[in-house]
């Protein structure tokens, strides 16, 4: 099945078999439906609009799971489920990103605000743990999904709004398309990243650098060969 979003407030599920619709259109929204994402299992829908709310549609029976979630104030420009499909992440032109318990149907704190930019596009990584986002100031910002912090500095590259971003399957490289009309190919992998650290600080990260780049993990040792931060990190 797949799902088409469009200027006229529906949602379209399409057979891509017989290239027909399945059904009439899913109408909820009040204005133009900008993204939509359908969970892993394919059991629900998620549909992004300019009204400023994500409606949670039961895809078998095509109905809205509930009311509208309603927390962004202005149009919702990208939705994204985590690979469980526990978790909602929606992205607005007011420069935030939200993360719902999809069961509970609440906000997971705080929204994510540090970047400042519009976000277009959102993409969990397999193992659920980190966030990527597109942005209008021409980068991909990596979060910390239980923290809510960013990892590391934005990845800047392209020379135009980033419109959509995804991970591999193995989640080691991310994808990025920008309206500069190129897309990049990110090396995100843990590994990789330790490398680079080890090879410009020549030192392993201390305790604050840790937190800031890996978020909330326990910290480890990843240059072999060179001193740890004394004492310890907890």
């Amino acid at each position: 099945t797949l799902a088409s979003a469009s200027r006229d407030k529906t949602v379209i599920l399409w057979d891509v078999t017989t290239g027909k619709p399945l059904g009439e259109p899913l109408a909820g929204h009040r204005d133009w439906v900008y993204r939509v994402a359908f969970s892993h299992d394919g059991k629900t829908l998620a549909s992004a609009s300019w009204d400023k709310t994500v409606i949670l549609w039961d895809v078998a029976a095509r109905k809205p799971l509930g009311e509208p979630l309603a927390r962004h104030e202005e149009a919702v420009t990208g939705v994204a489920f985590s690979p469980d499909g526990r978790t909602l992440a929606s992205a607005s032109m007011d420069k935030t990103v939200i993360l719902w318990d999809v069961a509970a149907r609440k906000p997971l704190g705080e929204p994510l605000t540090e970047d400042n930019e519009v976000v277009f596009g959102l993409a969990f990584s397999p193992d659920g743990k980190t966030l990527a986002s597109a942005s209008m100031g021409w980068t991909v910002i990596l979060w910390d999904v239980t923290t809510g912090r960013l990892l590391g500095r934005p990845l800047a590259g392209h020379k135009g709004w980033v419109y959509s971003v995804t991970f591999s399957p193995d989640g080691k490289t991310l994808a990025s398309v920008s309206r500069d009309g190129t897309a990049i190919l990110w090396d995100v992998a843990l590994e990789s990243w330790q490398g680079r650290a080890c090879h410009v600080a020549n030192r392993n990260l201390s305790c604050e650098e840790w937190r800031n780049y890996m978020g909330e993990r326990p910290y480890r040792k990843v240059c072999d060969n060179l001193r740890a931060p004394e004492p310890k990190c907890s």
